[in-house]
């Protein structure tokens, strides 16, 4: 079998995966993949940091930290086969509040689809698999999210809390236009020690598909009576901790952060970040992935970023992550305030 040939092998017998409904463990797991080159080369923790648009997918809570809009791009590839885009735009509304929307899309696009011309004879050198069509398999989600700052006194110090919430509409597409459609919801609550002190302290929680979200495919039931075919969401709880120390005579500061998720029975996330003054970073993450065996999977990556006095900032971000199974792969993002 040639290469290309197992290659739309192995992608079919994907797409029929996905049409059987795989186990719910891993319903929406293109969902799990994380956005932003920046939280990604800290190993994908980043929910009690929080601090620019990619929030809405981290943690919605953090939109209520940003006074300038927003939006950011990444483009990447999944070994070297899915594109895995994300695309979002946040706004402030008022002075202590932000609404942002975004598209977060996994697909493989024009995947043939081959058929013999005499069906009823065997595979010769005079009846070969000819092309007939193509079609393309996508995961989408689309989130509509918002965050707010919320005023809290605790004695008398005033706490620095953020609330928010996303709800995400999810769109997949298979072979033979099957599809199927849920929407779910994400809730967040973020704290921070006061930003004008060192060190800074941060706590993230998250609670992802908070009410189990549900795929409804478009595919008949195995039997007449029943039930449509659902996919179901499990939710997910996510703690954060970030320490955030400055280094005033360097005009740096560096970032330490740890992220757990009790889908996966509390896998754990570690980030580190260096900035210096304002404008390079430098990043180190570890993954952990838990399985028949514990592995720990290193990222990286660095940053550029260009901020001016009105406010408006532009940033590069690029970030290698290392996957035992998909192999490495190096993710770029663009983010841009105004």
């Amino acid at each position: 079998m040639t290469t290309r040939f197992r290659t739309i092998f192995i992608l079919i017998a994907l797409c029929c995966h996905a049409v059987a409904h795989a186990a719910e463990k891993y319903a929406g797991d293109f969902l799990t993949l994380g956005v932003g080159a920046r939280p990604l080369g800290m190993g994908g923790s980043f929910a009690a940091i929080a601090d620019d648009s990619t929030a809405a997918y981290w943690n919605p809570a953090g939109l209520g930290r940003l006074r300038h809009s927003e939006a950011a791009f990444m483009h990447s590839s999944l070994g070297d086969l899915d594109s895995y885009d994300f695309v979002n735009y946040v706004h402030p509304i008022g002075g202590a509040a932000s609404l942002g929307l975004s598209w977060l899309r996994v697909g493989i696009d024009d995947i043939p689809i081959t058929a013999l011309p005499r069906p009823a004879n065997p595979v010769s050198p005079g009846n070969r698999p000819k092309q007939v069509g193509t079609f393309n398999s996508t995961d989408n989600a689309f989130f509509l999210s918002y965050g707010r700052q919320v005023g809290f006194n605790l004695g008398s110090k005033r706490l620095n809390l953020f609330l928010g919430g996303s709800t995400k509409l999810i769109y997949i597409t298979a072979l033979g236009n099957t599809n199927a459609l849920g929407v779910g919801g994400d809730l967040g609550v973020l704290w921070t020690t006061p930003p004008e002190r060192s060190p800074q302290l941060s706590i993230g929680l998250v609670a992802q598909d908070f009410f189990r979200t549900k795929l409804y495919w478009n595919t008949p039931p195995e039997n007449p009576g029943e039930a449509s075919n659902t996919d179901t969401i499990e939710p997910n709880l996510k703690i954060g901790l970030s320490y955030r120390q400055a280094i005033k005579p360097l005009k740096s500061h560096f970032l330490l952060t740890v992220d757990t998720d009790s889908l996966y029975s509390f896998e754990k996330h570690y980030g580190a970040e260096y900035v210096f003054a304002e404008l390079l970073s430098l990043r180190i993450g570890v993954q952990e992935r838990k399985g028949i065996n514990t592995i720990h999977l290193m990222t990286a990556g660095a940053g550029l970023r260009l901020s001016f006095l009105t406010g408006a900032a532009f940033s590069v971000d690029y970030a290698f992550l290392n996957n035992s199974e998909l192999g490495n792969s190096n993710r770029i993002s663009l983010m841009t305030r105004f």
